[in-house]
């Protein structure tokens, strides 16, 4: 068998301690409240009844309201009637 050339390896002396501390947050507000919405947002879309679209109850700071969603951005939902509904608006979201 033909032997592979020597590869250089560079020896590390030092403690690598890169990675220890992440922190990262993409939405603002209450942090286990939001992790709940994107779970149920998740869950929505997940769902094995979901092929298209949705119906919805959400419930934002301006109120009630009922959409029909068919899809979703980093932070907005996108509904039937071309309307965005940002994530950090939401409060709760529950599938009808």
């Amino acid at each position: 068998m033909k032997e592979l050339p020597k590869v250089f390896v560079s020896p590390i002396e030092k403690k690598i301690q890169n990675n220890k501390d992440l922190f990262y947050s993409k939405l603002l507000g209450d942090r286990s409240s939001t992790r709940n919405i994107l779970k149920d947002i998740d869950a929505i879309f997940h769902s094995k009844d979901f092929v298209y679209k949705s119906q919805v109850e959400i419930i934002t700071k301006d109120g009630v309201q009922e959409e029909t969603l068919v899809g979703k951005t980093g932070t907005s939902l996108l509904t039937m009637d071309g309307k965005a509904i940002p994530i950090s608006d939401i409060k709760e979201i529950k599938k009808i």
